[in-house]
């Protein structure tokens, strides 16, 4: 099973080195080495979401929720690119699914991996089968660069999330926060029910730093992932082509590492208790290797944690009982 993320770094690679190359932000990115927890994850205001509602699908009520991004980037000359070159980062999108009888249940901020398109298909397969499942109100918020917020941007959705432009990736995951901390605030204010979250891959890495950042989370089930980026940055197959680009840019063996652990990213910790937090984790993957995942869970406090015999690409195949998991952890959580 691991020569599917194997397969899947190939592929990933050949998308990445068909792009134009990224800028080489060496020198620039020290701004966020040095920035602190509060310059690098301001408070977000409360944003002006706008709700339209869509056709019923097999009994699921489904609605899509926008707002403008308040996100202010650290870095004046990536401020100016913000400015001119992404214009589809300046909105978000957020697909709210509602099954019949989730009205008296837990709400779920579902935050999805790294380059998926987001498209309707996977909205009236995967999310409206995980809301059905877990018989919750779901709320899958589209990351920077990936679906419509990557319009203009790249040929293909998320390529440029998590390159060798470290500058412009720090930006992605600072605005991935800020966005879905704005989110979160106008759901409980429109609805006083409990709100956990959820995502996998990349979006569990998004889980686990808003776990560090909102403690009233009701709980917070991250998938195939850890918090360790420079870790994943160094091992993972999809992210050669970054790797490469990163040493010709000037970057020294293990320097990145220590960036990202002086860094304010480095710096977070989980807020929420043991019994909040529920992980599921596959035994062989090499984007989140397991060394890194069983470290993560020690310094969590043991929470519980159920293992998959499966490569990342191949946690595919476990989803339903994985969502048979989270079911159960959203019915007994505090």
């Amino acid at each position: 099973m691991p020569a599917l993320d194997t397969a899947m770094g190939l592929l990933a690679s050949a998308v990445q080195r068909s792009a134009p190359r990224p800028l080489n932000t060496r020198e620039a990115a020290a701004r966020y080495r040095d920035a602190s927890r509060d310059d690098m994850f301001p408070e977000p205001v409360m944003p002006d979401v706008t709700v339209s509602r869509r056709r019923r699908i097999r009994g699921v009520e489904r609605e899509l929720l926008t707002f403008d991004s308040r996100h202010a980037p650290l870095c004046p000359a990536f401020a100016s690119r913000y400015r001119r070159d992404y214009p589809a980062l300046h909105t978000v999108y957020a697909r709210r699914l509602r099954p019949p009888g989730a009205e008296a249940r837990p709400r779920v901020l579902y935050l999805h991996a790294y380059m998926l398109p987001s498209t309707v298909v996977d909205e009236l397969t995967f999310l409206a089968g995980m809301a059905r499942r877990l018989g919750v109100e779901l709320i899958h918020m589209q990351v920077p660069y990936h679906g419509r917020r990557n319009h203009g941007i790249s040929r293909v959705s998320g390529a440029s999330y998590w390159t060798s432009d470290i500058v412009r990736s720090a930006e992605a995951l600072r605005q991935t926060v800020h966005d879905a901390r704005a989110l979160l605030r106008w759901l409980r204010a429109e609805d006083p029910r409990p709100v956990g979250v959820a995502g996998i891959s990349m979006g569990g890495v998004h889980t686990l730093a808003l776990a560090s950042l909102e403690p009233q989370l009701a709980f917070a089930m991250p998938c195939v992932a850890h918090m360790d980026v420079a870790a994943l940055t160094d091992q993972a197959p999809v992210l050669s082509t970054m790797r490469a680009r990163m040493r010709e840019d000037g970057w020294a063996p293990g320097e990145f590492a220590r960036y990202v652990e002086a860094s304010a990213w480095g710096r977070l910790r989980v807020a929420l208790p043991p019994a909040r937090i529920e992980l599921f984790a596959a035994d062989r993957d090499q984007f989140f290797r397991r060394e890194h995942v069983e470290a993560m869970w020690r310094a969590l406090g043991e929470p519980r944690i159920h293992w998959y015999a499966s490569s990342h690409m191949g946690f595919a195949r476990h989803v339903p009982r994985v969502f048979a998991k989270m079911r159960e952890f959203i019915d007994r959580a505090p």
